[in-house]
């Protein structure tokens, strides 16, 4: 049987969301479970690994039974060489197709076929070529270790609202990397709309599939690192609402000793005031970025997924397995990550950033302009948290992922308010990250200013304008 590819764009919310189904599937990737984790004597932890093909690529350690809001332990598989040849020749056909300008539901057709059956929402996002935590993704998972920002459900977030990933998990090992390929990537992500192809593995969190090295000239070249981003579309979603009932009849109170008793049906009661009962039911299908209401989900679309698990153990599980307690063959390399571009990861945003970012729904100008005066509230509620230093640094979390413009404005208000002095080392260091005319403007000013208000600011001031000036 052959493998039936389906794509549909909804409206949700005036957002325009791309939904690709998939019946018929190869399978090639994918997570599924192994079982406990024998080996560390834990029985309440439960194993996962995702693999592509028939190699397990990286190990998923999930405490507390898979409790969805607990950070998982990650490496990759000791057992892993790289992926197969007919599989990488599919990831860059792929890429090359949407990059000269195919749609993703067009170019992207072939790398469908080796999804697991399913639903999967197919969109363009920005990544931070990091683990989250400012350190290069390529190389970072060598040691077992918990990674901050792969629970299903983020504490800080919150249970209900999506969120965008948008830190890298490798799907290739780096053996691979030789300068001679950094040096054609150099000149290939000058010219990509589309700089690699990823997979949603674990909360914040995404398998690169293709693109490694151009994450490497991407962060050497300050270029954005946009990705087309495959999510499964798979766990329910309930918004809790409420039925109108018929609230009780009082009962008839008894007469007291001397008085007479009441008329029946003299006058009809009062009419009673309406109750209402809280009903629960499945609203819909979510992934981390979206929730799709069941009405706007396509009906064919519905069924695959009704019909579908979550996760289905692969036809060559039992090889996946084997190849878990397997150990390659070690090969030595002297090619090595630059590094400088170690340094410009540590200056990229991190998971808690992130969360912060998407904890809040909105902040008006009012808002703002409270927190600048120095007040955590507006209108008699908290803005966002009593502690001020706090509320400063969430606010510029949420400006700079959701209004670089407003960013800056909020940033150069708050440099230029000596009351606010503590934060403008915070501050500018945030700031610098950005290649902006009036951030340099700013700064510039401020080297040649005697003010004592930007004492604090000066070295990341002087560094930023040396650095604009030769890149400009």
């Amino acid at each position: 049987m052959g493998t039936d590819i389906k794509s549909e764009h909804i409206d949700i919310g005036g957002s325009n969301v791309l939904l690709v189904s998939v019946k018929g599937g190869r399978g090639v990737f994918g997570t599924c479970s192994v079982g406990h984790n024998m080996r560390r004597g834990d029985l309440t932890a439960l194993n996962k690994v995702f693999y592509i093909g028939t190699d397990p690529v990286i190990s998923l350690n999930c405490p507390n039974n898979g409790d969805k809001r607990t950070d998982r332990i990650l490496s990759m598989c000791a057992s892993y060489e790289g992926m197969a040849a007919d599989i990488h020749t599919v990831m860059t056909d792929t890429l090359n197709r949407i990059n000269r300008g195919d749609s993703l539901e067009n170019g992207m057709r072939d790398l469908f076929m080796l999804l697991s059956d399913g639903v999967y929402t197919v969109y363009t996002s920005e990544y931070y070529p990091t683990d989250g935590n400012g350190t290069f993704f390529w190389g970072a998972y060598n040691i077992p270790h918990e990674v901050h920002g792969t629970a299903q459900y983020n504490r800080t977030i919150g249970k209900d609202k999506p969120y965008r990933p948008c830190f890298l998990l490798p799907g290739n090992t780096l053996d691979i990397y030789t300068t001679k390929k950094r040096a054609t990537s150099d000149e290939a992500v000058k010219s990509r709309k589309y700089q690699g192809i990823v997979y949603h593995l674990a909360g914040l969190h995404s398998v690169l599939l293709k693109g490694h090295h151009g994450a490497v000239s991407c962060v050497a070249a300050d270029i954005p690192f946009r990705c087309a981003v495959i999510e499964k579309l798979s766990d329910p979603y309930t918004v809790p609402f409420a039925v109108p009932m018929a609230a009780p009849a009082p009962e008839a109170e008894e007469p007291k000793e001397g008085e007479a008793a009441p008329v029946e049906n003299a006058e009809p009661a009062p009419a009673a005031v309406a109750a209402t009962e809280p009903h629960e039911g499945v609203t819909g299908f979510r992934s981390a970025s979206v929730k799709v209401p069941i009405e706007l989900m396509p009906k064919e679309m519905l069924r695959i997924l009704i019909e579908n698990r979550r996760e289905a153990k692969p036809a060559h599980y039992a090889n996946l397995v084997q190849k878990l307690n397997q150990v390659r063959r070690k090969t030595l390399s002297n090619n090595t990550i630059p590094r400088n571009i170690h340094e410009k990861c540590e200056l990229m945003p991190d998971c808690e950033m992130i969360e912060s970012a998407f904890a809040v729904e909105s902040l008006s100008e009012p808002q703002l302009a409270a927190l600048l005066s120095g007040d955590t509230e507006y209108e008699g509620k908290v803005i966002i948290s009593p502690n001020f230093y706090s509320s400063i640094v969430t606010a510029c979390n949420y400006l700079q992922f959701h209004d670089e413009t407003r960013f800056v404005d909020f940033a150069i208000s708050i440099m230029d308010n000596p009351e606010l002095y503590a934060t403008h080392e915070y501050i500018a260091k945030r700031i610098a990250r950005l290649s902006n005319k009036k951030v340099y403007n700013f700064f510039k000013a401020a080297l040649v200013n005697d003010e004592g208000r930007y004492e604090k600011i000066l070295e990341t001031a002087d560094r930023y304008v040396k650095d604009y000036d030769v890149r400009h």
